[in-house]
């Protein structure tokens, strides 16, 4: 008889239990028998499954525990590919194992973690892992959810901290030591957002390395930090014009593919016809609330970018001094999308 094959009582202790009436179920009975040493010891470890599928990951789980080398590496990869929320990168998993064991430690008290040690570790995890492709790149992920649920609990507790404190060792990761950049450049403003790091997603979203972040992508996550305050219709201290100092403007800080001065506020995205002075209909002025704007309006104003106090310019927009702030506007679908019908405030929420 072949030995990849059950014998009829086997069969019979598998269609007899009720979780056998699933095929997730099955799917990771058979992946586990499959990698199970001994035919002989079949019988009883097909009676030893548990009926309900979160019974049967956690018995998975604990003899994982039992067998592995290093439990805090186990640990480390299971909070890692949770947190990628799409998965990891086969080239990139090693290193960033690398650096997460070793991110508090001192240099004589370092981990190895090669690539020898990741094949052991992947074979011992290989029943809870599967691949996928995105963008053309293939990942590593958890078979199911069903599985990541269980792990959430038992990796994270509910301790938010660790979980944002695990986004911002990715973003790091991503931006200093990724093996396939434009794959990096979309996962960063993920983790940014997550670990609630605001100051440093926009600043990323608005530099020349977010150029490989879907525009589509960027849009979203800056206009979710955009203020909520709406303005009063008159121009004072509570309903500011936005500017741009020159020294940003000439730096492009605004946005990464577009001149500053024809770019939005919001999105950076670039408005057609932006340069022109009058009769846009793309674009609508980037008013600022008293909290995002210069204490000193009208008299002065604040660049968005650098926060540096300047002299309000005398020109707007084109018709200003080469050394003159650029007075900043915002494009026709962040207006809608801020509501349209009364000024909202085009700063963006940090904290």
């Amino acid at each position: 008889m072949d030995r990849k094959t059950l014998e009829p009582e086997q069969k019979g202790i598998l269609v007899n239990n009720p979780g056998g009436e699933h095929a997730l179920y099955l799917s990771y009975i058979c992946e586990d028998l499959r990698q199970f040493g001994d035919y002989s010891l079949v019988t009883k470890r097909l009676a030893k499954y548990p009926q309900r599928i979160e019974d049967l990951l956690n018995l998975l789980l604990n003899e994982v525990y039992t067998v592995v080398d290093s439990k805090p590496l186990v640990d480390a990869f299971f909070k890692l590919l949770i947190i990628s929320n799409v998965g990891i990168l086969e080239s990139d998993i090693v290193n960033m194992l690398q650096q997460y064991m070793n991110k508090t430690s001192g240099e004589k008290d370092k981990t190895l973690i090669d690539r020898m040690i990741w094949s052991t570790l992947r074979r011992q995890l290989k029943t809870f892992l599967d691949t996928t492709w995105i963008h053309g790149h293939q990942l590593i992920i958890y078979r199911h959810a069903s599985l990541e649920q269980i792990l959430q609990k038992r990796c994270f507790k509910e301790n938010t901290d660790e979980l944002r404190s695990l986004h911002g060792f990715m973003a790091d990761f991503y931006l200093k030591n990724q093996t396939i950049k434009d794959f990096a450049a979309r996962r960063v403003p993920y983790h940014y957002e997550k670990a609630q790091m605001y100051s440093e997603l926009v600043k990323y979203l608005r530099s020349s390395q977010s150029r490989g972040v879907d525009r589509m992508d960027r849009y979203a996550y800056l206009r979710r930090r955009r203020c909520t305050r709406m303005l009063p219709f008159t121009d004072d201290m509570l309903n500011q014009r936005a500017y741009l100092c020159n020294v940003c403007a000439m730096q492009f800080k605004l946005g990464p593919f577009t001149m500053a001065k024809s770019s939005c506020l919001i999105c950076t995205n670039m408005i057609m016809g932006g340069n022109l002075s009058q009769g846009n209909p793309f674009k609508r002025e980037a008013r600022l609330c008293q909290k995002h704007g210069s204490g000193g309006y009208p008299h002065s104003i604040q660049c968005v970018v650098c926060r540096q106090p300047r002299p309000k310019p005398t020109g707007t927009g084109t018709a200003s001094g080469f050394t003159d702030s650029v007075a900043l506007n915002i494009c026709f679908d962040c207006w809608i999308s801020g509501g349209a019908a009364r000024p909202r405030c085009c700063g963006m929420e940090l904290e």
